[in-house]
């Protein structure tokens, strides 16, 4: 079926080679006919495009992609439909999948495989700091590029098991072979630690050249993480910094808790190995590398090159006081203590002490005033994914960790900006013209906001904004605010009805102001003025029947919001005729809209 499209147009792009194909869809390569620069099309189309949840997934990634603006992730350049084919494109990357660079040459010198995750690692925390997980990260999903650039691609994030296929080296299978343990269990919740992990496995299959567990089904694969230590690289391969090899361990911990904090925390242990290595300076490995000091270092009494004698040990020479003799046998005592002692060993134990200090840094629980400070920091954005992280990252963690926390008013107070943002956005979909699967409501409060909605369109439409107000209260009494699903159209009822309320009070003070001054003009002879302000007046505010009583005839109504006069002055002009007094009550006033900037 893909192949009937070559050739085609999809908008500006012409398809001209199937790239790849998935559970989701098929990718081409295409060229955009208007800039002549190739791209990367995505389309789907048959039985998946009637599939609701799938044809979501797939609009869902094209949005992700599209709000993503980072070197070591695929851009996205167009989204669109042509004659009933979902499709969206994305920058055409020269290069290779990961999975074949690995396929074709095997393991990666580890400085080769530091470079390329530490781009990894910079692509995963830009995502992650957009509120997004990527949930399916591996090799086939990262290219690279033929200068060695990677970017992260396929945010679907819509795999079936089931339905993917064992792939050559080490019988592996597809997206099970990189599932972090709460992604099968389902529990905890899938977070930006289960990336972490998944990154891990992918770090671990190119240092190693095979995943960290194979096995000819998904359950095999699925038993292996949840239950199965994460293997050391170091067990397959001989050269290998101790600090990567710690890495890959604590990327595949069990519990997320256990894991690096984010992807900046794994990020800064792979920058320092790589920018050590690029100042030639020693890195600890695994195994010391031959002929240097930490390879077979002399033990005490052995000889110190190949093929000559061990040096005799001189004879202690007696001194004259008993106190110099007993300084020389302690000397003596630590010398030989120390001699017994490798400096592998000794390496060891400071290697020991730098690595228990990156790993507190990477797991010691954050203080209280730690995950505000950043949770305020991010909740001024007027970025939703920014409030997005925070409330994932800082405010749940703040929330549950330090139940009594000073801050629960302001964390209360996010929760509900974060909400409300969301029932605003469904609500334009639940309330647009056009009805699609989309706009159609799934929840309680859902088809709550519909029904009132109806209602208070209908009367605003109808100039009846008190009723629309009362609507809203109504909606916002019915709905449970304490229910976690519903409470975010208690708080967008009660928004509106509120927002209705001042509406309704400000315009109520505009045209009060404007009859006053209706009814000076007359006072000082100024008909026209006055007559010009009435009819202005009428014409744009006296549909609304909350300013029903404020219509009444001209004289009547601005003698009544006019300021209180002793005695009228006598007659020493001509009065305003009757006739145009009469004929401007009758045309009663209509306040000027906002766009003339006199009203709010």
């Amino acid at each position: 079926m893909s192949q009937g499209f070559l050739g085609e147009q999809l908008g500006s792009f012409r398809l001209e080679q199937v790239l790849g194909t998935g559970a989701m869809g098929v990718v081409f390569r295409a060229t955009q006919e208007t800039t002549g620069r190739r791209a990367a099309v995505k389309i789907v189309q048959g039985e998946i495009a009637e599939n609701t949840k799938l044809l979501d997934r797939f609009i869902r990634e094209a949005e992700i992609i599209k709000q993503f603006r980072h070197p070591n992730i695929v851009r996205w350049l167009a989204t669109g439909r042509f004659k009933g084919t979902y499709y969206f494109a994305m920058e055409y990357v020269e290069g290779d999948t990961l999975e074949k660079l690995l396929q074709d040459r095997g393991q990666l010198p580890w400085r080769e495989a530091v470079d390329l995750a530490i781009q990894i690692c910079e692509a995963l925390q830009y995502a992650h700091q957009q509120g997004v997980v990527h949930r399916d990260l591996k090799p086939s999903n990262l290219m690279v590029t033929r200068d060695g650039k990677i970017k992260l691609t396929d945010f679907g994030i819509a795999k079936d098991l089931d339905r993917t296929a064992l792939t050559a080296p080490g019988r592996t299978l597809g997206t099970a072979a990189y599932m972090a343990p709460e992604q099968i269990r389902g529990t905890p919740a899938v977070s930006h630690k289960t990336d972490l992990y998944a990154f891990g496995a992918v770090l671990y299959q190119m240092l190693v050249g095979l995943p960290p567990f194979t096995g000819a089904s998904a359950v095999v694969l699925m038993h292996q993480h949840i239950n199965e230590s994460p293997p050391r690289p170091s067990a397959k391969i001989h050269e290998i910094p101790k600090a990567l090899d710690d890495l890959v361990v604590a990327l595949m911990a069990k519990n997320p808790t256990d894991r690096p904090w984010d992807a900046d925390a794994a990020c800064m242990v792979l920058t320092e190995l790589r920018d050590k290595d690029a100042r030639k300076e020693s890195v600890a490995m695994v195994w010391p590398v031959a002929d240097s000091p930490n390879a077979d270092p002399p033990r005490a009494g052995a000889a110190t090159s190949t093929g000559s004698n061990p040096t005799p040990a001189r004879k202690r020479t007696k001194t004259a006081g008993r106190s110099t003799a007993g300084r020389a046998e302690g000397g003596s005592r630590i010398a030989r203590a120390l001699s017994g002692v490798s400096l592998e060993t000794i390496g060891l134990v400071l290697a020991l002490f730098v690595v228990g200090g990156l790993m507190a840094y990477w797991v010691w629980p954050p203080s209280a005033a730690y995950l505000h400070r950043h949770a305020v920091a991010l909740m001024e954005s007027p970025q939703r994914s920014d409030w997005l992280i925070a409330m994932r990252d800082y405010i749940e963690p703040l929330d549950r960790r330090f139940p009594d926390h000073p801050y629960r008013e302001e964390t209360r107070a996010w929760r509900d900006q974060i909400a409300l943002d969301e029932a605003e956005g469904r609500a334009k979909l639940l309330a647009s013209a056009v009805q699609t699967r989309f706009s159609e409501p799934n929840t309680e409060g859902e088809r709550q906001f519909v029904a009132f909605n109806a209602l208070a369109s209908k009367a605003e439409a109808e100039g009846d904004e008190l009723t629309a107000q009362r609507c809203w209260s109504e909606m916002s009494a019915t709905v449970n605010a304490d229910d976690p699903e519903d409470r975010k159209w208690f708080l967008l009822a009660n928004k509106r009805a509120n927002d209705l309320a001042v509406r309704i009070q400000e315009r109520r003070a505009f045209v009060e102001g404007q009859l006053r001054k209706a009814a000076t003009a007359y006072r000082m002879g100024r008909t026209n003025d006055a007559m010009t302000i009435q009819a202005m007046l009428q014409e744009r505010y006296s549909h609304y029947t909350d300013l029903a009583d404020l219509f009444g005839p001209a004289p009547q109504a601005a003698e009544e919001y006019s300021e209180p006069e002793p005695q009228p002055e006598p007659e020493t002009e001509a009065e305003p005729k009757p006739e145009p007094e009469s004929e401007s009550t009758t045309e009663a006033p209509a306040p000027p809209s906002q766009s003339d900037g006199e009203v709010p």
